[in-house]
């Protein structure tokens, strides 16, 4: 049988199609890995920060420097290794990357023998890589086997899904109350919203929460700060101005005295007297934003100087007296029982509806959307329905840009619309091929990139009260975007480009026409795969942006500070864009698996590619933000159920078209059967994906009490309590009767002081502002008492732990000390001169670990040098600056931190 020339066209641009791809991608994938192996021992800072900037026991293991030997280092590692040292969010990702290799890689065994000879042997002989999909098909026998193999895949998902979801839920609990986490203030906080105003006070929350086993033990109302933390914001951007001028007048200083060999404008005391040309100067924009040659000039160093001393005075009186800031309507509620959180985030807590709900758990400081605090129930589902309208609108306008794109995919079919175009035709084969096979997968994903970021602003614009939430909430939109306009409109528009000279003489066959048309669309969709699994993956592992960066930065770190932030600061990923990339292409496996067979290898390979690529990643490169405790894996999970439905739909279909009644009937049943597993699955773990179960809770903490207590089943005292009453008492004992009084009567459960006011366990008043206050008297008239006392480290421990505590849930702007100004050692004097200035207006300094080293051929060039010993470990901290509750997600690493890197006491003392 003769072809015609548009048959014989057809087929040679689909080969070329996908050789291109085939060859381009994995050319580029080849050079991203080999430079990868190149550069990696050259910089350590972009591909293994996390050997050296994060916790010694989180670390991951060193190897040699060999270009090789890593890999095996890596992929020796267990489970339990690498669950603690990268944390549960990332590890389930890494679970659900297996669970794609294990699908894929099994049903690429099993169904590319059978259905590929099915499809191709004494069929259709329809043309190109056609060939190979169930459209070829004409004998409805062979389409038993698609049917039994639907099942088998139908079947194994499913059970793989509950399976992974035990494992996730047993590592989960495990997680919530591992001693890290369980004694954190964290994980015993719940944030309430939509506090009616007349419960909105300390007295009628205590007594609502109280009800729950242990009781609350603080209670932070949220405060409208109004413009506090915009003057702390300036402040520190002065802060950063005036490290600026200095290491400018630094360097310029050592050109002049250099050019003037040393000989002039020393004082008599040997400190240098920068001369009025080389005084740094800046212009003062009456603007809101800086504008060139705009606004009067001023003196740098005199500006700054003057600027940071009078917001500290304005910050300072702001801090000290937070009730004069009006209430919002949401608190945070720390209990002394992580249970009784849980217990209190499901219980109907008031009359009417919408008040004081929903409540969050599990919100970490660092974690706060500050801004969302005082938005109302009403208000977020309002917020919420037009940021989902606004996000299906974005859906529906991509639709056109990624229908393009999927037209120019099929250029023979394309021209028959535009005829004008019919010049490509003419191109020989793998011109056609390059134009078909890399620009519209290229074009697709410099699109789908975009997204993002708009569905990130409507999330965080809904009113959620949680970063991580809003990176959750951005996972379902962007899944969402993908599954709509990535998979269906380009499989529908790849269908109807392909069929468009059929419908266009009889309208009245499209549903057949679109049928048999639909299968021919798998062409783009495995060269995007292909795209992804190689092109992305190597482009994920070289990081090539990071890699430049790396050598651009030095270049623009002037002062201590940015080299140190430069340098301390791990690449994050996000991933409420990373996990729905990983979702989608689960989701065209499954929907192509029978139908198009030959994209099975290629979904395989990408999951793992994908898997080795974030194994490193994660172990060497990433380090989130934050901890939800993997709560992104159902929602994974969830986005497989929608592929599984999909396609089971699209065989369904395919069936009835071919008028194959048995397996139409049989696939409908297999549907029923996966409909009812979904419901299943919700019902018995949706209440676990974020609550504890009570019996398993009460025996954990019964025998961490009693192990912590000596003994003691005093199940209503938290360990941590424990020990912060018995190092406070210690240091009580000879001071005020009546914080003895209070310490003796702890054990048997929440009290009120002299005054009448509800006191915790550590005699201090639930009110976290009042405590914080008393905290400071208490500290203060131990300092007075007992000359270096701070230095106790009993004291200093017990002290950090409370101030932790306290202001954990408070705005920042209402603790945040002024940033130490940070300059370099230099060898005029400059720094210590500018030094005795500033301390002489109380501005907190340092010149610890930096200096100025002279450079250039005769020593006229400033090299800002910041010691070694900073960045180990996870980095010592900015010189005098004390870790504060909005660093730390771990209270145990705060204290840590606060008390070995800092004087907590004095400086917790300094603001009273």
């Amino acid at each position: 049988m003769s072809d015609s020339p548009s048959d014989q066209l057809d087929a040679d641009s689909s080969v070329s199609t996908f050789t291109s791809a085939l060859w381009f991608n994995a050319a580029l994938a080849g050079g991203f890995f080999g430079t990868f192996l190149i550069v990696r021992r050259h910089r350590p800072q972009v591909y293994r920060p996390r050997t050296y900037l994060v916790d010694e026991k989180r670390q991951p293991p060193l190897s040699d420097n060999g270009a090789l030997s890593w890999i095996y280092t890596m992929l020796r590692m267990t489970d339990t290794e690498v669950l603690q040292s990268i944390g549960l969010d990332r590890f389930m990702v890494l679970r659900f990357l297996r669970m794609g290799i294990v699908v894929f890689g099994l049903f690429t065994f099993l169904a590319v023998p059978i259905l590929i000879p099915l499809n191709v042997i004494n069929q259709l002989d329809t043309k190109g890589l056609n060939l190979l999909t169930i459209g070829n098909v004409k004998d409805l026998n062979r389409l038993w086997a698609h049917l039994i193999l639907a099942v088998i895949l139908s079947a194994g998902i499913i059970y793989y899904t509950f399976r992974e979801t035990r494992v996730f839920l047993v590592l989960r609990r495990r997680f919530l109350l591992s001693p890290d986490y369980a004694k954190s203030v964290t994980a015993r906080t719940l944030y309430v919203p939509s506090i009616p105003e007349g419960s909105n006070n300390i007295d009628e929350l205590t007594k609502i929460f109280n009800r729950f086993p242990g009781g609350v033990r603080r209670i932070w109302i949220a405060r409208d700060t109004k413009d506090l933390p915009d003057i702390v914001a300036e402040r520190e951007k002065h802060v950063k101005g005036l490290e600026g001028a200095v290491t400018n007048a630094i360097a310029a200083s050592y050109k002049h005295h250099a050019k003037n060999k040393g000989g002039d404008q020393i004082e008599s005391g040997g400190s240098w007297v920068i001369p009025d040309k080389l005084r740094p100067r800046h212009r003062v924009s009456p603007l809101p934003i800086s504008v060139p040659c705009v606004g009067r000039k001023v003196d740098s160093l005199e500006y700054y100087h003057k600027e940071i001393s009078d917001l500290n005075g304005k910050i300072l009186a702001a801090q000290r007296s937070p009730e004069a800031y009006p209430q919002l309507s949401s608190a945070f509620i720390e209990f002394n029982q992580q249970i009784a959180a849980h217990m209190a985030a499901q219980c109907v807590i008031h009359s009417h509806e919408l008040q004081m709900a929903p409540r969050f758990l599990q919100i970490a400081p660092s974690d706060i959307i500050w801004d969302n605090m005082n938005i109302k129930s009403l208000e977020r589902l309002i917020r919420r329905f037009i940021s989902l309208t606004l996000t299906s609108a974005i859906v529906i306008f991509w639709i056109i840009p990624v229908g393009f794109v999927q037209a120019v995919a099929n250029i023979q079919s394309l021209t028959e619309v535009l005829p004008f175009l019919a010049v490509l035709n003419s191109l020989p084969p793998t011109a056609v091929g390059i134009i078909q096979g890399i620009l519209p997968a290229v074009a697709l994903a410099i699109l789908v990139a975009l997204v993002p970021i708009i569905f990130k602003i409507f999330s965080t614009q809904e009113g959620i009260p949680q970063k991580s939430m809003v990176d959750l909430a951005l996972l379902d939109k962007y899944f969402f975007f993908l599954y709509v306009d990535v998979m269906l409109i380009s499989t529908i528009v790849g269908g109807v480009v392909q069929a468009i000279g059929a419908i266009a003489k009889n309208p009245l066959s499209i549903i057949n026409t679109l049928a048999e048309s639909l299968p021919k669309a798998s062409t783009f969709f495995i060269t995007y795969v292909m795209l992804q699994a190689l092109n992305s993956s190597g482009q994920a592992m070289l990081q090539t942006v990071p890699l430049v960066l790396s050598y651009v930065f030095p270049f623009l770190s002037k002062t201590p500070r940015d080299i140190y932030t430069q340098r301390t600061k791990c690449p994050t990923t996000s991933l409420g864009t990373l996990v729905p990339s990983h979702t989608i292409i689960f989701v065209l496996g499954i929907e192509y698996s029978t139908i198009a067979p030959l994209i099975l290898p290629f979904v395989a390979l990408f999951f793992m590619l994908t898997y080795f690529v974030y194994l490193y990643q994660f172990l060497f490169v990433y380090e989130l933000e934050y901890e939800t405790g993997g709560l992104a894996f159902p929602r994974a999970l969830r986005h497989v159920y929608i592929g599984l439905f999909t396609w089971q739909l699209t065989m369904i279909g395919l069936f009835a078209i071919k008028q194959a009644i048995p397996q139409l009937v049989i696939m409908v049943v297999v549907l029923v059967v996966s409909v009812f597993a979904l419901m299943l699955y919700d019902l018995s773990f949706n209440p676990l994906f974020e609550f504890l179960p009570i019996q398993e809770n009460e025996h954990e903490i019964k025998a961490t009490v009693t192990s912590s207590s000596g003994g003691s089943t005093n199940s209503n005292v938290l360990p941590a309590a424990l020990e912060d009453k018995k190092l406070m008492s210690k240091h009580d004992q000879n001071g005020d009767g009546k914080v003895q009084h209070i310490n003796h009567l702890q054990d048997e459960g929440q009290k009120q002081d002299d005054h009448g006011v509800i006191v915790d366990q550590d005699g201090l008043p639930v009110d976290a502002y009042m405590a914080s206050d008393q905290l400071r008297k208490r500290v203060k008239s131990s300092e007075h008492e007992r000359s270096g006392s701070s230095s106790d480290p009993d004291f200093a421990m017990s002290t950090a732990r409370l101030v932790y505590g306290i202001e954990t849930y408070m705005n920042p702007a209402l603790y945040q000390a002024q940033p130490t100004v940070w300059l370099p050692e230099d060898d005029l004097g400059i720094t210590h001169q500018q030094m005795d200035e500033l301390r002489k207006s109380n501005i907190t300094t340092s010149a610890e670990g930096a200096r100025a080293e002279h450079a250039g051929k005769h020593g006229q060039k400033s090299k800002i040098v910041v010691d070694e010993a900073l960045f180990e470990n996870g980095g010592q901290g900015i010189p005098g600056e004390a870790p504060t509750p909005n660093q730390f997600s771990r209270v145990n690493e705060n204290v840590q931190n606060a008390v070995h890197s800092a004087n907590i006491v004095d400086s917790f003392a300094m603001t009273s």
